[in-house]
């Protein structure tokens, strides 16, 4: 079976790519660097949603239908309670942004300065979306859990690597080993809870 991570950021697909190799070897797995005519029209898809469940549903939705094809998209981000606007219904989320990885983590970073010791909590929260061109759609939601370091360490691959510590951890993200950061991840965790839909897919192909 092929599915298509329906992302251009090379990083999640390779850390995808890799995870799916280990959870589902049965499929093929293919990205949207492998549809170049289509990629311009996905890439700026306008994504209005105002959760990762819903904009994860939007981006598989329209891979699957313009490639006609089963796609597997993603969204994702931190969360950090204590910058929680007071009175509003949902904590503060940090959006991806043309900005680069390396100035979303310090203006984090700069916005925690005055936060001590459990104020500085904050997790990282993926919904991963499987949409078919039939129009079937499967999800899933994780979250690791951690802390905020309150100085950069280690190599930056995603926003925030360098500051986020999981819980029962002693290392940021970024200081951890590929190998150790991709078993840990949330989008890891979020596509184990997915692998009996992309085996039931497969069975139907």
């Amino acid at each position: 079976m092929e599915l298509v991570i329906a992302s251009n950021n090379s990083h999640k697909v390779r850390e995808l790519r890799c995870a799916l190799g280990e959870l589902a070897p049965f499929i093929q797995v293919l990205s949207l660097y492998d549809f170049p005519s289509y990629k311009p029209h996905l890439l700026h898809a306008e994504v209005v949603g105002d959760s990762f469940e819903e904009n994860a549903k939007q981006k598989a939705q329209a891979a699957a239908a313009a490639l006609n094809k089963i796609t597997l998209a993603d969204d994702s981000g931190i969360i950090v309670p204590a910058l929680a606007k007071v009175g509003a219904k949902f904590t503060r989320r940090y959006e991806h942004t043309d900005q680069s990885a390396t100035k979303q983590t310090r203006k984090l970073l700069e916005e925690m300065k005055s936060f001590k010791d459990l104020e500085r909590q904050a997790y990282l929260e993926c919904c991963l979306a499987i949409a078919t061109p039939q129009g079937i759609l499967y999800k899933a939601t994780s979250r690791t859990e951690g802390i905020l370091a309150e100085d950069e360490r280690g190599k930056i691959t995603f926003e925030f690597d360098t500051l986020f510590i999981k819980h029962d951890y002693s290392k940021t993200l970024g200081e951890l080993a590929p190998s150790i950061r991709d078993r840990i991840s949330h989008r890891r965790k979020a596509l184990e809870k997915l692998v009996g839909a992309l085996s039931s897919l497969q069975a139907h192909q």
